[in-house]
């Protein structure tokens, strides 16, 4: 169990580079708090495509939030905070909310791992006999993950709606949110305003934006869990029964990650993504992306000293292709521009990594096979043929090399 207080944080990274992540008590307190954050080219273009929701009960004839947001200049509402008794973090992030002397509603949210996708789904905890509807407002944007999104005439309300599925285009160069619920979806377009994320306060950054949503979620919880998956590509299948896909889909996250010792190996996890037709290591969450000198320095602790080889040869390999003029990238723009080569000492360390690498492959045919050692070895005669003869900003060996 954790603290519950607004300091305590939860991430679920996709091994992508997009992530979810909030607090324990629900109230986003930065701009990178979302529910769907996607890495439009992995690892990079990290798009915030839904920040948050509202959600509340209608119990009898009461309303009871269980939900809170926080809005400018300091308030507040509603007040589903004050509802929570329990934050759990495994299997993944889930709460518990007291909405009635003997009755609890439970909320899980989920990444599935290599997908663009959210899952939550919300179930009671209790005997109850009278009508329990859950209502859920999602929060759209469309923004870029370091931007803050504010009401504008561009913005698409539209729904194409099939079944259980709605989709969004909330901005046409950006992907499609794709929604699919056990629920029913009633289209009520509005603007909410001044949201407030006080970490961005104290940071002294812009901390206010403003969130469409396009409509209400229902689901009677008397009758089974409710629903919903947020992608931007289908996961669910016309034909498929959406719990099924969902049951499917948490039995192999809660089997892969049943094989973490500890919370530090599952956060080991988190730090590897794709990139490519291989593999790198964020450098640090929320802000950062890859960088290559923070890439080569923790791949041994991250990857040799945890026996993950294959990761490590899928990165050495993948970063083999970026070396310039015997430089490697000391950072890939968010936004997919020209790499910056800025770092002395980034091919170094992979030179470093790569001579861990294949002593700590060497029983293995596979993990050293021929083809692997020799895109390595040509990257690494590549750094020290531009290190020898000069490279970017004057780097060069010195006259005693």
């Amino acid at each position: 169990m954790i603290n519950l207080n607004a300091s305590s944080e939860w991430l679920e990274a996709d091994g992508l580079g997009g992530f979810a992540s909030g607090t324990a008590v629900g109230v986003r307190t930065r701009r990178y708090h979302a529910l769907l954050l996607v890495a439009s080219n992995p690892p990079s273009g990290r798009l915030v495509l839904v920040n948050g929701f509202d959600a509340w009960l209608t119990i009898g004839d009461r309303t009871t939030s269980i939900s809170s947001q926080r809005y400018a200049p300091d308030v507040t509402y509603p007040d589903g905070a004050g509802r929570l008794k329990e934050f759990q973090l495994k299997p993944w992030p889930s709460w518990k909310y007291q909405v009635a002397p003997d009755l609890f509603i439970e909320q899980q949210i989920f990444v599935p791992y290599s997908k663009p996708a959210v899952i939550l789904r919300w179930s009671k905890v209790g005997e109850w006999n009278e009508s329990l509807v859950l209502n859920v407002r999602p929060f759209l944007s469309g923004r870029d993950y370091h931007s803050l999104h504010h009401q504008n005439a561009a913005f698409n309300f539209d729904a194409q709606q099939l079944g259980r599925t709605i989709k969004w285009q909330p901005y046409h160069s950006l992907p499609r949110i794709i929604a699919c619920s056990n629920g029913h979806y009633r289209h009520m377009p509005d603007w909410y305003h001044n949201f407030l994320y006080e970490q961005e306060r104290e940071r002294g950054l812009d901390y206010t934006e403003d969130l469409a949503t396009p409509g209400i979620f229902k689901w009677d919880l008397t009758e089974r869990s409710g629903l919903l998956v947020l992608s931007t590509s289908e996961l669910v299948g016309a034909d498929q029964n959406l719990e099924d896909v969902v049951a499917e889909t948490e039995f192999h996250e809660r089997t892969r990650r049943s094989r973490f010792h500890d919370r530090l190996e599952q956060s080991v996890d988190s730090y590897l993504v794709k990139r490519g037709a291989g593999k790198t290591i964020i450098a640090g969450y929320p802000w950062f992306g890859d960088w290559g000198r923070d890439t080569f320095i923790s791949l041994r602790g991250l990857c040799l000293r945890t026996g993950r080889l294959t990761e490590a040869r899928d990165i050495l390999v993948e970063w083999s292709h970026s070396v310039s003029n015997g430089m490697l990238p000391n950072r890939f723009p968010d936004k997919g521009e020209i790499p910056e080569f800025n770092s002395v000492d980034a091919s170094l360390w992979y030179i470093i990594a790569v001579d861990d690498y294949l002593r700590s492959a060497a029983h293995s045919s596979q993990l050293a096979a021929p083809d692997v050692t020799a895109q390595l070895e040509k990257a690494i005669n590549a750094i020290l043929t531009g290190y020898l003869e000069g490279t970017r900003y004057g780097i060069h060996a010195d006259s005693d090399a």
